[in-house]
């Protein structure tokens, strides 16, 4: 990635020019008139010059985001599938214990005599 800052454009300079005022404005307290830009607003624009991110850096920072969000879309379906699993599990447990007492039920009014 390069660190060398990139040339005053008519855009850039328009933004700076923008953000010179903004900052301005910011600083201004509210019962006095407004003014020009301070010292300290130029000295932040300054610092602050516009950069363009080499070609590298967008491509890893794309394919560093791709990866995050496929990532989080498996974690997301692991998520179902252990949700899923426990939750047929339950099922599973609750058939059981229903055909266990269906059964114990049949066997006894089975050997009961019928009232009739």
């Amino acid at each position: 990635m390069s660190s060398e800052p990139r040339k005053s454009t008519p855009d850039s300079k328009a933004l700076e020019e923008a953000l010179q005022r903004e900052l301005g404005r910011a600083l201004r307290p509210a019962s006095r008139a407004p003014r020009k830009p301070t010292g300290m607003a130029r000295r932040v624009s300054r610092v602050l010059v516009p950069v363009e991110p080499s070609q590298q850096f967008v491509n890893e920072l794309g394919r560093g985001l791709m990866s995050m969000a496929a990532r989080s879309r498996r974690s997301l379906i692991r998520r179902y599938r252990t949700a899923i699993l426990v939750g047929a599990a339950i099922f599973g447990s609750i058939a059981s214990v229903v055909g266990v007492v269906a059964l114990i039920v049949r066997q006894r009014t089975r050997g009961m005599p019928r009232a009739g």
